[in-house]
């Protein structure tokens, strides 16, 4: 009886310590997990033909509440980045206003208020509402606003575990019906164990841009 025991006992710390390595071998392979996600809103066929010679504003990221341990600035400025950068190359014909120039231009005339009031009408009641739009565009000098929403998330656990996770929501809106004639959506996710899974700002900033426009 003690000899089976004991016998039991030995197997059972065996099959933990390989479990563990398994794992390990499994962490240092691979490094972290990975989750990628992409969609169309609204139209993932519009004619790009449509912002030729037109000039188009980014409006700043908007973060929503989420849970986080980190500041999330420094990653909504390398999407304010991204933005412009990505715009420019799938929107070639188009004039795009980068985020510095439309909020200083917004801040000089007195319309932060008006850009803060028509994000707060579409939480409410998902539509922008066309005064508010006419009035952006018009101080701005431009055809369509470019509103994108942040989700994020970031969690650590020592050295147990880390984890990040983001969502980025962007929305093409013309000036003319108050329609958001484009909207796309990513969806960026990484996990790891031992002290890997972190992310850069900047690397989670261009995977989410990309999964957004991957379908303009």
């Amino acid at each position: 009886m003690n000899i089976s025991r004991h016998e039991s006992i030995f197997r059972s710390r065996s099959n933990i310590i390989y479990l563990i390595l398994l794992i390990s071998i499994s962490i240092f392979s691979f490094g972290c997990m990975n989750v990628r996600g992409t969609e169309s809103i609204n139209n993932a066929s519009v004619e790009k033909e449509q912002f030729r010679n037109k000039r188009i504003a980014i409006m700043p990221v908007k973060e929503q509440a989420a849970l986080s341990t980190d500041s999330l600035l420094s990653l909504r400025t390398a999407l304010n980045e991204k933005l412009g950068e990505t715009l420019r190359v799938n929107l070639s014909g188009a004039k795009v206003i980068d985020v510095n120039s439309t909020v200083n231009t917004l801040n000089t005339k007195g319309k932060l208020g008006t850009l803060d009031d028509a994000l707060k009408t579409y939480d409410s009641t998902g539509v922008f509402d066309h005064r508010m739009v006419s009035s952006l565009c018009s101080s701005i000098g431009a055809d369509y606003l470019v509103f994108s929403r942040l989700k994020a998330e970031k969690m650590s656990v020592g050295l147990i575990g880390k984890g990040f996770s983001a969502s980025l929501e962007v929305m093409i809106v013309s000036k003319h019906n108050n329609d958001v004639v484009w909207g796309g959506s990513g969806e960026f996710k990484r996990g790891g164990m031992l002290g890997f899974g972190s992310t850069d700002n900047k690397v989670a900033a261009e995977q989410l841009v990309n999964l957004t426009f991957s379908k303009l």
